[in-house]
């Protein structure tokens, strides 16, 4: 199943390649892609038979800024599109971004949708070769959501999006 998962996310990104650094909106439907680090993408799903989501990214464009982790709420979209999830994929920094440890790798996330929704991510560190599998947790519909990583990653897939029920 590791090596569906790599196989899959390997030729995402030889396909997206061209298409994500132009800088275009990609038509490629798809249960998980790979983004570099300084991304920002608005994401459509697609219902899959098996009872998740596949998804199509509708918007691109690389993000270079580095923001203050706990002031991101101008990051995103004053009206976002509805039925979509927004993900910026950079780096924060805590105080005032002075010192190397004040940075870290940023996942921001909104879902736009009306129900809550669950993924899977794997990163792929800067000195490792393989991807690996990191925890997210659920994004609560109309919510901003953020995840954090102490070290530098250099891409973030996002893999098997479905519905979340809380029991």
């Amino acid at each position: 199943m590791k090596f569906f998962y790599y196989s899959l996310i390997f030729f995402s990104c030889l396909l997206l390649t061209n298409k994500l650094y132009s800088q275009t909106p990609n038509d490629t439907i798809a249960n998980g892609m790979a983004f570099k680090l300084g991304s920002k993408l608005t994401l459509k799903l697609v219902k899959n038979s098996q009872n998740s989501f596949d998804y199509k990214v509708i918007k691109y464009s690389e993000f270079t800024e580095q923001f203050k982790i706990f002031e991101t709420e101008k990051l995103f979209e004053k009206n976002p599109e509805k039925e979509t999830v927004e993900v910026i994929f950079g780096i924060g920094y805590y105080k005032e971004g002075k010192d190397d440890k004040d940075f870290q790798t940023v996942m921001l996330s909104r879902n736009n949708y009306s129900f809550p929704l669950q993924f899977d991510a794997e990163i792929k560190i800067w000195n490792k070769e393989e991807f690996e599998k990191t925890s997210v947790t659920p994004l609560n519909p109309g919510s901003r959501h953020t995840e954090l990583w102490p070290y530098k990653i250099d891409f973030l897939a996002l893999i098997n999006f479905r519905q979340h029920s809380f029991k």
